[in-house]
């Protein structure tokens, strides 16, 4: 017959702390990694507000006044990575 393991168990201990840290892997992995999709990578509204560390209501605002390209999905705001970089490569003002 098989080993019974009880909570007290050093395998049931070892296998609760691998879990929790492949967990915080995959959260990691979850706000630092940028879905893909066509070799394109996007943020969401919230993502690309704490990247710029600006307001939400200032990406809305670029978006209304036609500032930046994006992206929406059944309501959910996208940008692409290079629209991004274009956007702010059209703000850029060089020192004097």
């Amino acid at each position: 017959m098989g080993t019974i393991y009880t909570h007290d168990s050093n395998e049931i201990g070892n296998f609760h702390a691998d879990s929790l840290t492949v967990l915080e892997i995959v959260e990691r992995l979850n706000t630092e990694i940028h879905p893909s999709f066509l070799g394109k990578k996007f943020y969401t509204d919230a993502q690309l507000s704490e990247k710029l560390n600006i307001s939400r209501r200032t990406l809305q605002e670029y978006r209304d006044n036609r500032q930046i390209a994006y992206y929406r999905l059944d309501g959910k705001i996208l940008y692409a990575d290079d629209d991004v970089e274009e956007f702010l490569k059209s703000t850029y003002r060089p020192k004097y």
